[in-house]
């Protein structure tokens, strides 16, 4: 295996692992119908800074950016759904399994 082919595979996992770290937060945003502990300032943040770095990632041809940064704005944006939606809502205790 090439040392280029590696780093892709790195990058890919990374990716994967960032994109994955908002799915506990959308989860509990879904289960609990409140966003108390959502900033909107910050994802709307978080958002323009993915967009600028899919552009650059667009620009440079990296298909390991390309890929992370659409999943993470397609999470973020769920979260940010979320939000829009529960945002007034005061929240509702999770059950216990």
């Amino acid at each position: 295996m090439e040392i280029g082919n590696i780093y892709e595979l790195l990058g890919t996992t990374g990716s994967l692992i960032m994109c994955a770290s908002s799915i506990p937060q959308i989860i509990k945003t879904y289960r609990t119908k409140s966003a108390d502990s959502l900033s909107g300032s910050y994802l709307a943040i978080l958002i323009m800074g993915m967009l600028l770095i899919l552009s650059y990632a667009l620009y440079r041809k990296d298909i390991v950016f390309i890929f992370g940064n659409v999943l993470s704005l397609l999470l973020t944006g769920i979260l940010g759904g979320l939000w829009y939606r529960y945002r007034f809502r005061i929240s509702v205790p999770e059950r216990s399994k």
